[in-house]
């Protein structure tokens, strides 16, 4: 599995998470706001967008308009957590909190249809 971006602003889940990750030789790269993301999909390349939908809907609008203007996110598969953005496609799934985050690598493969 290549990159994942985590949007987040839950600091103590992604904190978690990013050890998770790494034990794991696993990629992961976490924002804490829903603005000034796009940009990243650019450079980094991931392959999979999880979004918490509490932190994208701080400012849904610029979430919105960098989301729909960037050519890179149009295939990109997206995880949302704890909710639904209508305007994003290529969802695969959804996260419910709590979660365990020593179960999310496992839980992204099996999302994607790939196997670890």
């Amino acid at each position: 599995m290549g990159l994942t971006l985590w949007i987040d602003q839950n600091t103590f889940a992604t904190n978690l998470l990013e050890k998770v990750f790494k034990k794991k030789d696993l990629e992961l790269y976490t924002l804490t706001r829903g603005q000034d993301f796009a940009y990243l999909i650019h450079d980094l390349k991931p392959e999979v967008l999880v979004i918490d939908v509490k932190t994208a809907s701080v400012d849904i609008e610029i979430f919105k308009t960098e989301f729909l203007s960037s050519p890179e996110i149009s295939g990109l598969p997206v995880i949302l957590i704890d909710g639904d953005i209508d305007f994003i496609p290529h969802k695969i799934g959804e996260i419910k909190r709590p979660f365990d985050p020593f179960k999310i690598p496992d839980m992204i493969f099996r999302m994607r249809g790939l196997t670890n």
